[in-house]
């Protein structure tokens, strides 16, 4: 009862300093708006997770330079040794990701898609089902087999209309051509943002065992965790240094989840670094409103000095004006809810065609929206903590004295306001540099020498009619 008297009077409190809400509340909104949208793009990324079934024992298998230490991809041959050999895994499949393709057929202009070249067990080990026709048969990924292709659902509904009579239709692929077999649910673009997959078929090239331009992807087998997964696999890429020395001498072999091969860990850096950034701006925005509560107690001295006066606990006092920052923490919430909103969505729609993995989509889910009420009460005690235990540890007689004055309040409270703004100055200074350390990285890095005059130098695509 006595929480909901505390409550309606810190409403009317927040409704008698209009001026003051509002500039609290924008700067709140800023802070927790910009914490929340970015903390989407860390929960898409590193938390929800992979859309299968236990995400978590889905890994890739990668290989590792012995001198440089940099990750790339596997051979097909060592790829097939590896599937061969390994016991820690209940299947391993190989991919090609990045790479683009001509699709053409009869009736319809050519077009250009990011195709996918898949082994054939690589959908039945994700546990994801085809949502028209079928997978790929094992055959299909034999040498000079008769090419097939799935087609994403996006692929099926822009070029096609979502006709079900697709399926056993002949395209041609790059001009070779190949049956549609099947169509992928919605939203399944594996292994990043691919709209149609062949099977992988072994080629002349593929052959060589230097040629190291397949990516993995496997399933813990239950009992395995990921660190005997890795040991084991270290162990046959060193069988392998043994047997073929011209190509794998320096070659080392190395187990992560799939996630991380999504997100490298340059990826993570910057990510985390962004987070960094928006708590800054949170924090700053935490002491402009901890200075204006401060202005503002000290006009109120008077009144909390009576009610002291009057049987008012010091808890009672310092429970009301919490009560009153966490009121006003949740009007800069509502506004940066509508701000993170706005925010994630044009995120969302402006990554949409940047090569970022097909299951890392943001939007305002029920993480972003718990994450932002835990920003909420976080910040409102943090702002609202100096402003009541200056109210708290003040004499009676000094709260009297600074009530009387017209001023900005007595002695504590002009130390407590200058405390608080060189806390905004450091801040501030250390956003600032940050922010000039990174703008002179990325002229650096667009002012590296390419060893070529590239004023000039133009790149395109083009696409031809099969």
């Amino acid at each position: 009862m006595m929480l909901w008297q505390d409550l309606r009077h810190a409403l009317r409190r927040l409704v008698q300093d209009r001026s003051l809400s509002v500039m609290a509340a924008a700067a709140l909104g800023l802070g927790i708006g910009a914490n929340a949208t970015v903390f989407a793009i860390v929960h898409a990324a590193f938390i929800r997770g992979l859309p299968f079934d236990e995400p978590g024992r889905i890994i890739s298998v990668s290989s590792r330079d012995g001198d440089s230490g940099q990750t790339g991809g596997v051979s097909l041959r060592d790829f097939d040794d590896y599937r061969a050999a390994a016991a820690s895994f209940s299947g391993l499949a190989a991919f090609t990701a990045g790479g683009t393709a001509n699709l053409s057929d009869a009736g319809r202009p050519p077009e250009r898609v990011n195709g996918s070249l898949v082994t054939p067990n690589t959908f039945r080990l994700l546990g994801q089902p085809v949502l028209l026709g079928r997978d790929f048969r094992p055959e299909e990924g034999e040498r000079g087999a008769e090419r097939t292709i799935i087609l994403s659902h996006h692929v099926w509904q822009d070029r096609y209309a979502g006709d079900p009579g697709v399926l056993g239709r002949v395209v041609r692929v790059n001009d070779e051509p190949s049956m549609i077999v099947g169509v992928m649910p919605e939203g399944m673009r594996f292994p990043l943002n691919a709209d149609t997959w062949q099977p992988l078929q072994p080629t002349a090239a593929l052959d060589r065992r230097d040629n190291r331009v397949l990516a993995t992807v496997g399933r813990l087998a239950p009992g395995v965790d990921l660190d005997a997964a890795d040991a084991e696999m270290r162990a046959l890429a060193g069988r392998l240094r043994q047997q073929y020395p011209d190509t794998n001498e320096h070659t080392d072999a190395v187990v992560q989840t799939f996630n991380d091969w999504a997100n490298p860990a340059s990826i993570k850096l910057s990510v985390l670094t962004l987070m960094g950034v928006v708590a800054f701006v949170l924090l700053i925005a935490c002491a402009n409103v901890a200075n204006l509560l401060i202005a503002r107690s000290a006009q109120r001295a008077r009144e909390v000095a009576i009610r002291v006066a009057q049987g008012a606990t010091r808890w009672r006092i310092v429970r009301q004006l919490l009560v009153e920052s966490l009121a006003l923490g949740a009007a800069g919430s509502a506004a940066g809810l509508g701000l993170s909103a706005a925010g994630i969505r044009l995120l969302d729609i402006a990554t949409r065609d940047v090569g970022k993995p097909f299951w890392m989509t943001f939007h305002l889910d029920g993480a972003v929206v718990a994450f932002l009420a835990l920003v909420c009460v976080g910040s409102s005690v943090l702002f609202g903590l100096a402003p009541a235990l200056h109210v708290s540890k003040t004499p009676l007689g000094e709260l009297l004295r600074e009530g009387g004055r017209t001023g900005a309040g007595g002695v504590r409270a002009r130390r407590l306001t200058a405390a608080m703004v060189v806390v905004e100055v450091a801040l501030a200074v250390v956003l600032l540099a940050g922010a000039g350390l990174m703008i002179r990285s990325f002229q650096e890095f667009y002012w590296i020498d390419l060893g070529f005059d590239s004023a000039r130098v133009l790149t395109g695509q083009v696409t031809l009619v099969a």
